[in-house]
């Protein structure tokens, strides 16, 4: 028997989240005793902002999960489960403002064996990043069009998505001069960038386009009936010089508005890593001629969250029950490998043979699953 499922027998499901929360707080008080992490004391007034810097993926995620566990605002918000009578039905959410340093972002290990869902997933987000969906959003150019005519009531509840984060990075939509639909590629603007001015520190590219993600009434009849403005918001790109060579170090900042950390978390960073920092720093090796090694990457959010739901055995079962029996296998010191997918064994090799089948059959039917 697994120490939650005694601990539910004995403390019942509010007995078992506080007592993760008392054991994470521990352990994130003795991080900082140590120097291994920084944060704002919690407060009634201010939600609390953390600093994990670690090498690899899995350790930070780790241990800012641990960090959101101690120290995360509890809130409830409208993502949570609710009740015949309209009362909330899970454990509140804890959120935080949050800045995760990857020193070595595609350093192994890299897949932690909890991540929810496991890896599946990671290979199809990566197509998605490169821009295999786009076909599955609603066109600027369509949207455009119907402007245009004064017929926006017809596109206005269309369902498809109205964005994805490879179309505003690579086609970021605008009116020229003469009122013509263009794009702009920003990852090749950022390249062209740095191949100017290697110590330029305005190499950046964003997301947000307040002609629609505010989606408010400032735009007259052009609002969108269901609208979900992107989570992610921009990526810096910064260049170091090699003392010992000609070449660089390429350091990436991303910038997130609202985060799921359980859920999401993982599978961007790999996604935004493979799909998108390469393709900067391959055009950036080509573009100066020199070698540009990968380097660390900072990822900030103004919102990161663990939802209370995913911990609750009685909404989430087993999955609940494995996230909340490892917060009480850190807290106890047990090593890290014995909680990650180490090179060369046989779930590493499954993994990763998983993930090149998921992101090749992606490549090959971008719309497998489409809703029409």
């Amino acid at each position: 028997m697994t120490i939650v499922k005694e601990m539910l027998e004995e403390k019942g499901h509010e007995g078992v989240f506080l007592e993760a929360r008392r054991v994470a707080k521990e352990y994130t008080y003795k991080l900082r005793d140590e120097g291994r992490i920084s944060f704002s004391e919690p407060s009634d007034r201010h939600f609390p902002t953390i600093h994990v810097c670690r090498r690899t993926i899995p350790e930070v995620w780790e241990d800012t999960t641990m960090a959101l566990m101690a120290l995360g605002q509890e809130i409830h918000t409208h993502y949570d489960p609710t009740s015949k009578d309209g009362k909330y039905a899970s454990f509140p959410s804890l959120e935080a403002t949050v800045m995760m340093h990857i020193e070595e972002p595609f350093g192994e290990p890299r897949f932690h064996k909890h991540y929810l869902g496991g890896w599946l997933g990671f290979g199809d987000y990566k197509a998605e990043i490169e821009g295999i969906k786009d076909g599955w959003m609603i066109q600027p150019s369509a949207v455009a069009e119907k402007m245009k005519s004064g017929d926006f009531d017809a596109v206005k509840g269309d369902e498809r998505w109205n964005y994805t984060y490879s179309q505003r990075f690579r086609a970021y939509p605008f009116f020229d001069m003469n009122g013509d639909l263009r794009v702009a590629n920003q990852l090749k603007s950022v390249v062209a960038n740095l191949k100017r001015n290697p110590t330029s520190r305005s190499a950046q590219c964003i997301t947000w386009d307040p002609r629609w993600d505010h989606n408010d009434e400032q735009l007259g009849p052009f609002k969108w009936d269901s609208y979900h403005s992107p989570c992610l918001q921009r990526f810096w790109f910064r260049l170091q010089k090699l003392e010992e060579s000609e070449g660089f170090i390429l350091n990436v900042n991303g910038h997130w508005r609202s985060r799921d950390h359980l859920k999401a978390v993982p599978s961007n960073i790999f996604g935004v890593t493979e799909g998108m920092h390469e393709e900067v720093r391959r055009g950036l090796e080509e573009a100066l001629g020199v070698t540009v090694e990968r380097g660390s990457y900072t990822d900030i959010n103004d919102s990161l969250h663990l939802y209370g739901h995913y911990l609750d055995p009685r909404l989430q079962g087993l999955d609940a029950e494995s996230y909340l029996e490892d917060i009480f296998r850190i807290a106890s010191g047990e090593p890290i490998s014995e909680r990650v997918i180490l090179p060369d064994s046989p779930m590493y090799e499954m993994m990763m043979e998983d993930i090149d089948k998921e992101y090749t059959f992606r490549r090959e039917n971008p719309n497998h699953g489409r809703e029409e």
